[in-house]
């Protein structure tokens, strides 16, 4: 006799069950673990210290022709005579000349400065108030200030100035004369009053440098 209703449960394999199992997902806890995060910034936080400053890169030294471009830019250097030129002629200035070629002539400044480089020619007579001679000068220098001649100086002629220097290496052909402005007034004026006043006349100064001024006087007035 038949017993109708369900059939028994059929339970799944072992090896089907541990296939079900091992394609469950797996699902990991949260962290728990505290996540740090940085303190904000407030006006009491200390400041943070600067980072150090580079260093300068080291200043390139000026070559002449740079040393020369900067004083005519900013008016040192009233003229220049390059190491290509040659003038002749009556140079006139103010401030200060620079001869690095050749020049012929005179050259006149009443509170100026000459320079003569290394391979520069001058063939004048210089009346100026400073002069600085590093090349070849033919020619006679008054200097109301000074005169100075480098190691690399040759000068043929006469120099008229209260103040010289002479570099070791230096050539210097002809004489030299060192008075000061005061004693140059005080010779000419007394020279004037030797040769207005007769010699009978003239009264005989008392002390050795009062002795002394008025036979210079003779001297330059003969």
């Amino acid at each position: 006799m038949l017993r109708m209703g369900r059939g028994p449960k059929t339970e799944p394999a072992r090896d089907d069950r541990q296939t079900l199992v091992n394609q469950t997902p797996e699902i990991k806890p949260p962290d728990s673990r505290p996540v740090f995060q940085p303190p904000a910034a407030s006006a009491h936080t200390a400041p943070q210290p600067a980072a150090p400053d580079e260093k300068p890169a080291p200043t390139r030294a000026l070559t002449d022709s740079d040393a020369l471009a900067r004083d005519i830019k900013e008016g040192v250097v009233g003229g220049f005579v390059g190491k290509n030129a040659d003038l002749t002629g009556e140079a006139n200035f103010k401030g200060m000349l620079r001869i690095d070629g050749r020049f012929s002539g005179t050259i006149n400044s009443e509170d100026g400065t000459l320079i003569v480089s290394a391979g520069g020619v001058v063939e004048a007579n210089i009346a100026v108030a400073t002069a600085r001679i590093n090349g070849t000068v033919n020619g006679n220098i008054k200097a109301t200030q000074r005169v100075e001649f480098g190691r690399s100086a040759h000068v043929r002629g006469d120099i008229h100035t209260p103040a010289l220097v002479i570099e070791q290496g230096a050539i210097f052909e002809g004489h030299c004369r060192m008075t000061s402005n005061a004693v140059t007034e005080d010779v000419a004026t007394e020279v004037r009053r030797v040769r207005e006043t007769p010699a009978s006349e003239m009264p005989i100064p008392p002390g050795d440098e009062a002795e002394n001024a008025s036979a210079n006087a003779r001297k330059a007035a003969v």
